[in-house]
């Protein structure tokens, strides 16, 4: 698993991948009172949520240096080898760590949980 050259560590699922409906719907009376259903296919936006493996600390400053650049459009390569398009969706938290055991001095093979959130969007062209 990469996101861009970085390799995330492999035991890392996307928790909620079928969670997200792929259309937007509304629903609402007219004045007459009849029901008004509008129903809109949505192309990205779907939030991918990786999480569930740890990484060490030397790793993590890597990664999360990438949330300096958050408009940056990056290439997520899942373990089964699907891309996907992706901003690091930092209003869902961006990339979170917290440590396995706390350390009063942590060092580069300190471990952290790791989650990271993303969002699809278009592809560069």
């Amino acid at each position: 698993m990469q996101l861009d050259d970085i390799e995330l560590p492999s035991n890392l699922y996307w928790d909620g991948e079928y969670g997200f409906k792929p259309f937007a719907s509304s629903q609402v009376r007219a004045v007459s009172g009849a029901l008004v259903v509008e129903v809109q296919a949505l192309s990205y936006g779907q939030p991918i949520r990786l999480t569930g493996a740890w990484i060490k600390r030397a790793d993590l400053a890597a990664l999360t240096a990438l949330e300096f650049s958050p408009l940056t459009k990056r290439a997520l390569t899942l373990n089964n080898g699907t891309t996907h398009t992706v901003l690091i969706d930092l209003a869902s938290g961006g990339i979170e760590a917290e440590p396995i055991a706390a350390e009063t001095t942590p060092d580069d093979s300190t471990l952290y949980e790791l989650t990271i959130n993303l969002i699809t969007v278009e592809p560069v062209e």
